[in-house]
């Protein structure tokens, strides 16, 4: 029995009921490496205008006994396999046949990258590798396809390497396979695993083959944010993080504490609730009264439709006991921020040291529960307790009765406190009035929490009609856009406060150079200068130059700071005197100094 002679055969016939293959095959062929090859068209008629390729072939008969394996492994030589690489590649029949002569094929694609991917695999000194062969069915279509595929990869080509870079003029992908491949579910396609080509397509035209592991994961099993209504006890999160786990399984992140998996089987909806505990307060806190209303309820909450937990909600109850206190512990917390105008999401709840949780406790006691403490020896001080990387400004006043104290916040709009400044301590007639703002240190402004920025305002008008507010208004205005610039955190938030009072102060006063170049620098650290700005800036430089007041030198220098006019910004420094240059160098239009530290 020639065993070659019956594995061409079955492979010739095989092919030859291919409406678009012609197969060239011979048996016992003595060119080294291939047995020959099969020639693609476009058309049935399989003529030379429609021609479009040539797939070349090896076929190897065997003799076997037994039951064949369903996906086989057969023996090739590192010398053949480099061979086929560098020939582009090589469709592998192996047919195993029986003693009756019955021929089961199967195959392996063995392009380039496949190629390179089996010798990867092994020892440089290993003379032969185990290939892995897949079953080769009698339907045209499927050997088509095959073939098909085979005959994209012969333009995959190791010498050329890959540039990277080619990503960024992409056009398309596209993927051919041998297979039908799930598309639902993520996949991972390895060469000699799944028998495929990926060409690249750029803005230019250029084809690129693309090699290694391919891993294709659906857009529902990636993290994706939506908007969505979840809630549970009354707290609600509009927005959620969601990807699918498997066909069954979707994974919902709310904010940085709370997992829900949810499992949809036999017509039953399974919750699994998980509880990170956070270092961010807000995030916690909420998070936390989800969870507590999640448990209370028994049901959850999506987009107005309601479902029950069941079972899950009992299990939880047991388990949730402890969490209670510290809910409650963290509700305190919320209670006084909430009286002192707080911005919890600011808080690291990891910062904050034993020493400052007994101070927060005091306060609570006092601000929420009215507490006033006792003390013979207590006078008025002011104090600025820390909150991790932040801190409150308290004051200690007098309380109800004789020998009692109690703490106010200093900025309570509801509360206004009015200060009196004097360069002279002990001259009270020489004082004036200033806000709670004008008393705060340069280092104190960036890191107190307890501001109430958005009330400042109202401070300022209450001494409106003084002769100093307007200049303490504007240092103001200083003072926060340096706040601004120290604190990435809170930059809007001291930016719309440097804006508010600034504007306030023009309104009173007119658009003075100063207040100008205040408006211009806080539009430029919120990149919103327009040309119209920029046309302004430099019509007020163009001024300066010709006038000889006493600011006029500083004020060119900002405008050229400002129109990022660095040779011109350089040649006014250079002809400033240093003591002006000095002043310069400590004010906020600094900061635009390009090539210096803020």
């Amino acid at each position: 029995m020639d065993v070659e002679a019956l594995a061409v055969a079955k492979i010739q016939g095989m092919v030859g009921r291919c409406p678009h293959l012609k197969p060239f095959i011979a048996s016992n062929d003595k060119t080294p490496f291939t047995d020959g090859h099969i020639d693609v068209y476009n058309g049935a008629g399989q003529k030379k205008t429609d021609w479009i390729g040539r797939v070349t072939v090896q076929v190897k008969g065997r003799t076997r006994s037994g039951k064949q394996p369903l996906d086989p492994t057969f023996s090739i030589s590192r010398t053949d396999l480099l061979a086929f690489q560098r020939d582009s590649g090589v469709l592998y029949i192996y047919v195993a046949v029986s003693k009756e002569g019955r021929c089961a094929p199967y195959y392996a694609l063995l392009s380039p990258f496949t190629i390179e991917h089996y010798l990867g695999q092994i020892p440089v000194d290993q003379k032969t590798i185990s290939v892995s062969f897949k079953k080769l069915g009698n339907d045209p279509r499927e050997i088509e396809r095959i073939v098909g595929v085979a005959l994209k990869t012969k333009n995959q080509s190791l010498s050329l390497g890959f540039e990277p870079a080619l990503f960024e003029q992409m056009k398309s992908l596209t993927l051919y396979s041998a297979a039908d491949l799930n598309l639902d579910e993520p996949i991972v396609l390895t060469p000699g695993e799944v028998d495929y080509a990926l060409e690249m397509t750029t803005e230019g035209g250029m084809s690129v083959q693309l090699g290694g592991v391919l891993h294709i994961i659906p857009q529902q099993y990636t993290e994706q944010t939506l908007d969505v209504r979840i809630g549970a006890g009354g707290v609600t999160f509009e927005q959620a993080t969601v990807r699918r786990i498997d066909a069954l399984t979707v994974e919902v992140r709310l904010g940085e504490c709370l997992t829900l998996v949810m499992r949809d089987t036999d017509q039953k909806r399974m919750w699994n609730v998980s509880f990170v505990a956070q270092s961010n307060f807000a995030a916690r806190l909420k998070a936390a009264e989800f969870l507590i209303g999640l448990v209370e309820s028994g049901a959850i909450e999506i987009n107005g439709e309601v479902t029950p937990l069941g079972q899950r909600a009992l299990d939880m109850r047991r388990e949730i006991g402890q969490f209670r206190g510290h809910l409650a512990s963290l509700s305190q917390l919320r209670e006084l921020f909430e009286r002192l105008g707080v911005d919890g999401s600011l808080v690291d709840l990891d910062e904050l040291e034993s020493e400052q949780i007994i101070n927060l406790q005091a306060l609570h006691r006092s601000f929420v529960g009215g507490e006033e403490i006792h003390n013979d020896n207590g006078e008025v001080t002011r104090s600025v307790l820390n909150v991790g990387r932040w801190a409150l400004m308290i004051l200690t006043v007098p309380g109800s009765k004789p020998n009692t104290w109690r703490y106010v916040d200093p900025f309570d709009p509801e509360a206004p406190h009015m200060f009196r400044w004097s360069a002279d301590g002990d001259d009270e007639n020489s004082g004036f009035p200033v806000t709670a703002y004008d008393t705060i240190e340069e280092e104190y402004l960036p890191i107190l929490l307890n501001l109430h920025l958005d009330s400042i305002l109202d401070a300022y008008e209450a001494i409106a009609d003084q002769e100093p507010t307007m200049g303490l208004a504007n240092q103001r205005v200083l003072a926060l856009i340096l706040a601004a610039d120290a604190s990435e955190l809170r930059r809007n938030e001291f930016l719309r406060a440097a804006d508010l009072v600034n504007e306030w102060v023009i309104r009173h006063v007119g658009e003075k150079t100063a207040h100008l170049i205040n408006k211009w620098q806080i539009l430029w650290r919120r990149n919103e200068l327009t040309p119209a700005d920029r046309k302004s800036i430099r019509a007020l430089k163009s001024q300066m130059s010709r006038r000889l007041d006493p600011m006029s030198e500083e004020a060119e220098l900002a405008c050229a700071l400002l129109l990022g006019d660095d040779d011109e910004a350089d040649y006014l420094i250079g002809q400033m005197a240093a003591t002006k240059l000095g002043a310069v160098q400590s004010w906020p239009i600094w900061k635009l100094k390009r090539g210096e530290d803020a």
